[in-house]
């Protein structure tokens, strides 16, 4: 294990918890607190507090997501990513956007080797590798009948959005990235973890 990604906290299991992982503690209700600012306008927020509680494996913390995004920071170790420098998002094949946030290449390897629902997909999750992304905003802008949320992708810091909508993540557009097969890279383009 890299020894930034040993220092995170840890679940029940021992199993280290990424940074943008979201965390309940047992007088959670459920609830989705938003707020209002002047350079967001409505938000979700968020309370948790990393170590603190139960960590939601699959669920993002919307306020360290969009801390991560805009400030280059590793969604798994937490760290800023330097720039010029490549990074690293995992998702589904050819995908247009990311809404987890950048990996430095040695904690995309790790993720990919430990992560079980990641190492499961196989070649199903691809690896795109850049230097840059372009962030936009995905903003809540209504509710269906049936209670499901309408969302609508806006430009990044767009003052209308500000108005119209509730942001709840940012999302990450690579710059030219070059796209492999997550397999694929980590046999012949990652990092090599320490031994």
């Amino acid at each position: 294990m890299p020894p930034r990604i040993a220092r995170l906290p840890r679940n029940s299991a021992g199993r280290s918890v990424p940074g943008n992982i979201a965390w309940y503690g047992t007088d959670d209700d459920g609830s989705i607190p938003v707020t209002h600012d002047d350079t967001l306008g409505a938000h979700i927020t968020c309370l948790c507090t990393p170590g603190r509680g139960t960590p939601k494996f699959g669920e993002q913390c919307p306020v360290r997501q969009r801390q991560f995004m805009v400030q280059r920071r590793c969604g798994l170790c937490t760290q800023h990513i330097e720039a010029p420098g490549q990074l690293v998002f995992i998702g589904e094949t050819d995908a247009q956007y990311y809404l987890e946030p950048p990996l430095h290449p040695l904690c995309a390897a790790y993720a990919l080797q430990v992560c079980p629902v990641l190492h499961a997909a196989g070649e199903r999750i691809e690896v795109a590798v850049t230097e840059s992304y372009t962030l936009a905003e995905d903003r809540i802008t209504g509710m269906t009948a049936e209670g499901t949320l309408r969302r609508s992708v806006f430009p990044f810091g767009n003052p209308l959005a500000r108005l119209l909508a509730v942001l709840e993540f940012y999302l990450a557009f690579p710059d030219t990235p070059e796209r492999l097969p997550g397999p694929v890279w980590l046999a012949e383009r990652a990092p090599k973890l320490p031994s």
